[in-house]
């Protein structure tokens, strides 16, 4: 066995170097704080080539998921037996815990090894919850035929500290060889060959899955489930699909140039790739404390300075927005009460402004303590997908946006996670984020939906929320 490598690298005030040298190997990841000053964008963490991966899919024509494993990035997928794919990563993780030396030499970084992935929404559904296998058109059956989760092992990251203006290399004694000779190898070219971007273009416009006609009729019939009592708000989105030509890598990057987020991720999947500019935060664990930040309320910004003062005013003092808002903290402090410890659920946070760069939200904090029996993963799985992105009640909610969407939500409202030896996690709800699924790339934008809604305001928040990223990637030649 290997030895720890810890090595200080040259900082870089953005990892796009970093990334475009380490972005192309299979198992690809980045964990992006988007460029931003936000106080929760202090790292970047990157990393690829996983020593073992899983995927979930679900068995045709039923409910059941069915986990798949692998080792290193070109082995055989096995499945693996009566689990879940919670519980096969939390057997990971156990199985290669390194040692308390090793972990204590880590311990001042975010992440020290272990877990990176992501979760599509139909992971957090089941009959009860509405899935649904019985979409008609190409698009749809595309999607349909995502994994829902992915998940990799990683004995290996580069942690790019902003705060700090520090960039750490390691390597955990337990990775592969080959792992770590290719890992080396890339470090050296950071200096000698500065990686160069891959073209990417849209070989068309981005264009709604579904019409106006139809989100209208969609709407009025999501309205009628609420004033009949069904629930009290449900998140309704559209999907938008268009087709493209070269590597999705430097989609992102354009994209991270012009929509800063701090739970932003890039992830390479075979032959996929998922671009994530998300402002959301779902769950995050440090020691036993679990931190959830739901956004409801949004505004586009205006350049003209007095006018998008007049948008904050307006969004700030919203009683809707802020019913919204509180529908969903309702709901996460629910979500944590079955999970943390009684009593310990507070809300430290309502209806705070944030302001990112092409609109503004209002978040709010929730905060719970973690048992000492709970680990993070079944925390993630009992409370997955999140509230902002569904609705209240959750279930019915569910349940009504499978009955009423044209096509499923893929890793659209899922989340991008970490989870480390040291049993750190944090996560992302998969907001502002797209799918390349091969020469194809789809992308969602949604909202929530009460009882005095109205339909234009709120067809056209579908559009605001995702026309800077449409427009980016239409204007890359």
């Amino acid at each position: 066995m290997s030895q720890l490598y810890l090595q200080s690298l040259p900082y870089q005030a953005d990892s796009d170097t970093l990334l475009k040298l380490t972005g192309t190997l299979p198992g690809a990841i980045c964990l992006d704080s988007g460029k931003t000053r936000r106080r929760e964008a202090r790292y970047d963490i990157l990393s690829a080539l996983p020593s073992i991966q899983l995927e979930q899919h679900r068995r045709p024509g039923t409910d059941r998921p069915v986990v798949y494993q692998r080792k290193m990035a070109h082995g055989r997928w096995q499945p693996l037996a009566q689990v879940d794919i919670h519980e096969a990563a939390e057997l990971l993780l156990l199985a290669h815990q390194p040692s308390n030396a090793v972990q204590e030499a880590l311990a001042h970084l975010p992440f020290t090894g272990g877990l990176l992935g992501w979760l599509a929404y139909p992971a957090g559904q089941d009959r009860r919850s509405g899935y649904r296998d019985n979409y008609l058109s190409d698009n749809a059956a595309r999607l349909q035929s995502q994994p829902e989760a992915g998940i990799g092992l990683y004995h290996w990251a580069l942690i790019n500290d902003h705060h700090l203006q520090q960039c750490t290399l390691f390597i955990l004694p337990d990775c592969p060889p080959r792992i770590r000779d290719t890992v080396l190898a890339r470090m050296m070219l950071t200096q000698s060959q500065p990686p160069s971007s891959a073209d990417f273009a849209l070989t068309g416009e981005f264009s709604p899955l579904t019409s106006r006609r139809d989100y209208e009729q969609t709407f009025d019939r999501l309205k009628q489930y609420i004033l009949a009592g069904d629930c009290y708000q449900a998140n309704l989105a559209i999907c938008f699909q268009a087709d493209f030509q070269g590597d999705p890598l430097t989609a992102y990057l354009a994209l991270r140039d012009q929509s800063r987020s701090p739970f932003s991720a890039f992830i390479r999947h075979g032959k996929n790739a998922i671009l994530s500019l998300s402002p959301e935060r779902f769950l995050s664990v440090r020691g036993q404390t679990v931190t959830t930040q739901p956004i409801k309320g949004t505004r586009r910004r205006l350049t003209d300075k007095q006018a998008d003062a007049k948008v904050i005013e307006g969004l700030t003092n919203s009683v809707k927005d802020q019913a919204e808002n509180l529908m969903i903290v309702d709901l996460m402090r629910n979500d944590l009460g079955k999970v943390c410890l009684t009593g310990s659920v507070k809300t430290p946070e309502l209806f705070t402004l944030h302001s990112f760069s092409h609109v503004h939200h209002l978040i709010s904090t929730v905060t719970g303590q973690l048992p000492a029996d709970i680990s993070p993963l079944n925390l993630l799985k009992h409370c997955f997908p999140g509230g902002s992105i569904t609705g209240a009640p959750k279930i019915r909610a569910m349940q009504i946006i499978s009955e009423l969407e044209a096509v499923p939500r893929s890793i659209y409202c899922g989340s991008v996670f970490y989870l480390d030896f040291n049993g750190n996690m944090d996560s992302s709800i998969c907001i502002r984020t797209l799918l390349c699924d091969e020469q194809r790339i789809f992308c969602w934008g949604g909202g929530g939906i009460v009882a005095d809604s109205q339909f234009e305001r709120e067809y056209q928040e579908c559009h605001d929320k995702v026309m800077a990223l449409m427009q980016t990637l239409e204007q890359l030649k």
